[in-house]
């Protein structure tokens, strides 16, 4: 009987753990995004400074595609564009000054045309927060 209840546990557990790698592979569209559409003046706070990025969300060949640019290097496109709750998550991987890194850029909500965000290099080897406001 106790062997039985485990097995149901676990399947309900992999069934569960299987919708949501399904859900989470969905591409989103537009419309999911609609309040992250356009081109954002990101400033981040660091130890070192100040440092600003513009990111542009558009849609291209019907799917989400980002751009991150600033005067540290050349631009960066951003294609693994998910959504946690009402945030908005971007991932990608990068190289800067011969470093290769892995970069996550979470945006929340602030307003109408406001977000908080938090950059995250690495899994949480460096972080930093800042603002961004609607172009």
């Amino acid at each position: 009987m106790m062997r039985t209840a485990q097995r149901i546990g676990v399947a309900v557990m992999l069934s569960l753990a299987a919708t949501a790698i399904a859900t989470a592979q969905d591409a989103l569209k537009p419309a999911d995004v609609e309040k992250f559409m356009g081109t954002w003046a990101l400033n981040l706070d660091s130890p070192q400074g100040s440092f600003a990025m513009n990111f542009a969300l558009t849609e291209k060949e019907s799917k989400l595609t980002g751009e991150l640019t600033s005067e540290m290097g050349p631009p960066q496109e951003v294609t693994d564009i998910t959504k946690s709750g009402e945030d908005l998550v971007l991932k990608y991987a990068a190289n800067f000054q011969g470093n290769a890194f892995d970069a996550k850029i979470t945006l929340t909500p602030s307003g109408d045309k406001a977000v908080n965000l938090v950059f995250d290099i690495n899994n949480g080897q460096f972080m930093m927060n800042g603002t961004g406001t609607k172009k």
